[in-house]
C-alpha cells in the first residue's frame, strides 16, 4: 500500500480492520506484550507508518491513544503504577502532537476508571473536566463514589467514622462543585475522540447518572437538560430525548429552546397534532417573533394541510416576514402539490426579486427538476433536498431579520 491514495472511506475501513488486528493480537498475548512495550510499539508505529504514509498526525495518536487502551484493557498490571508509567513513556515518545499527553492521560483515566480505580482515574481526568462534558461527569462520579465509599465504610472505632464520614462529606462537595462548574463553562459532549476507545455503555451510564444527579442538586441549572438533549440526539437515545422534554415542559415551560426541541421531536415522531400545539403555545408566548409562524407554515408544508398554510402565511405577512421566505414557501408547496407550472413560474419571479439570493434559487431550479422525475426514490430524495434547504436558507434569514 506504501504510496497508494485512498479516499477518506477506503482510509477509514483500512484503519479500523488495522485496528481490530492489533487488538486481537493484544488479546491473545497480553503477558507478552506488557512484557516488551517498546517492541510492540515500535511494530505499530512501522506497520502504520508504511500502510498510510498519508496519515494525519491528528489520526495517527488516535490510533495510538485506542492500541493504548486496548492495551490497558487486556493487561493484569493496570494496578501496577510502574507499569503505567512504563506505558505513558513509551506512548509519548511515539506520538506526533505537542498535546500528546493529553490523550494518554485521558486513556489512562479512562481504564483506571473502568476498573473501579476511581482515586487514580481522578489524577489522570480532573484537568480535562472541561474539555468534554463525558470527562466532566465521570471526573464528578469519581467524586460521588468515593464519598459513598467513605460514608458507608464499617469501622468500629468511632473517631475513625467520623474521620471516613467527614471525608465522604467533603467528596460530594467536590462531585457538586464539578457539576456545577459544568452547567457554568457549558463544555461540548462527544467532542473527544478518546471517547470513543472506552466501552459505551459504561461511559453513557455513568453519564446520565451524574447529568440527572446534577439536576437534582441544582434544580435551576437548564444546562444538565441542554447538554443531556444534545447526547441523546447524538446517540439516538428516544426515550431519555423523552424524558428530558418531558422534564423541560414542566420546569422550563416558557424556554423556547427547549420547545423547540420538543417540536422536532414531534415531528420525527410523526406527532402532528403535538406539533402543532407547540407551535400554538409559541405563537402566545411570543407574540413579536417570527419563528413560530414560521414553524407552523413548516408543519403545514409537511402535512400539506392548505388551509392551515393560508392562515399561517396571513399572520406571517402581517407580522413582517420576509418576502423571500413567503414566496419560497409558495414554491415548496406547489412542487408538494405537484402543481409544477405554478412552481417553476414562482421560482421565476424569485429570480428577479431576489437577485441576492441567485446562489439558492439556482439550485432550487435543481431540486425542483427531480420533482417531475418518474423515479420515485429521486423524488423522496428531492423532499428531503427541498425540506433541509428551506430550514438553512430560512434560519438565516431569520438571524438577519432579528439583529
Amino acid at each position: 500500500m506504501q504510496g497508494e491514495k485512498l479516499s477518506d472511506a477506503i482510509a477509514y475501513k483500512k484503519l479500523n480492520l488495522l485496528k481490530k488486528d492489533f487488538f486481537g493480537y493484544i488479546e491473545r498475548n497480553s503477558a507478552k506484550v506488557d512484557a516488551n512495550l517498546p517492541v510492540f510499539f515500535g511494530h505499530v508505529i512501522s506497520t502504520l507508518e508504511n500502510s498510510f504514509p498519508n496519515i494525519s498526525d491528528q489520526t495517527y495518536d488516535e490510533f495510538i491513544d485506542s492500541v493504548t487502551f486496548k492495551l490497558l484493557d487486556a493487561s493484569t498490571n493496570i494496578r501496577d503504577f510502574e507499569y503505567i508509567k512504563k506505558v505513558i513513556l513509551n506512548v509519548l515518545r511515539l506520538k506526533k502532537r505537542k498535546n500528546a499527553d493529553i490523550g494518554i492521560n485521558i486513556v489512562v483515566g479512562l481504564k483506571l476508571l473502568k476498573s473501579g480505580d476511581f482515586a487514580h482515574a481522578l489524577d489522570f481526568l480532573k484537568k480535562y473536566s472541561n474539555l468534554d462534558a463525558k470527562i466532566g461527569t465521570a471526573v464528578a462520579y469519581c467524586y460521588y463514589i468515593l464519598s459513598l465509599q467513605e460514608f458507608f465504610r464499617e469501622d468500629d472505632e468511632r473517631e475513625e467514622a467520623k474521620r471516613n464520614q467527614r471525608a465522604g462529606g467533603e467528596m460530594e462537595l467536590l462531585s457538586r462543585e464539578t457539576m456545577l462548574n459544568l452547567a457554568r463553562e457549558k463544555p461540548p459532549v462527544n467532542y473527544l475522540k478518546q471517547l470513543d476507545i472506552d466501552d459505551p455503555a459504561y461511559l453513557e451510564k455513568i453519564f446520565w447518572q451524574m447529568v440527572f444527579l446534577g439536576f437534582e442538586w441544582f434544580p435551576s441549572e437548564r444546562w444538565f437538560i441542554e447538554v443531556g438533549l444534545k447526547n441523546a440526539i447524538h446517540s439516538h437515545n428516544a426515550e431519555m430525548r423523552m424524558r428530558l422534554l418531558d422534564i423541560s415542559a414542566v420546569r422550563f415551560e416558557t424556554d423556547f429552546d427547549f420547545q423547540r426541541e420538543m417540536y422536532f421531536f414531534k415531528l420525527e415522531t410523526r406527532d402532528a397534532g403535538g406539533a402543532a400545539g407547540i407551535v400554538s403555545q409559541l405563537i402566545r408566548q411570543y407574540p413579536d417573533d417570527l419563528e413560530p409562524i414560521y414553524l407552523g407554515m413548516k408543519l403545514s408544508l409537511l402535512t400539506t394541510k392548505k388551509t392551515s398554510y393560508h392562515t399561517f402565511r396571513k399572520l406571517a405577512k402581517v407580522k413582517g416576514m420576509p418576502a423571500s421566505i413567503i414566496e419560497l414557501f409558495d414554491v415548496s408547496f406547489d412542487l408538494l402539490e405537484k402543481d409544477n407550472t405554478s412552481a417553476m413560474n414562482r421560482i421565476a419571479e424569485l429570480e428577479r426579486e431576489f437577485p441576492h439570493a441567485l446562489y439558492y434559487i439556482i439550485a432550487l431550479r435543481y431540486i425542483a427538476a427531480d420533482f417531475f422525475s418518474d423515479n420515485e426514490t429521486r423524488v423522496k430524495r428531492a423532499k428531503k433536498a427541498l425540506i433541509d434547504s428551506i430550514d438553512h436558507y430560512c434560519t438565516e434569514e431569520l438571524k438577519k431579520k432579528k439583529k
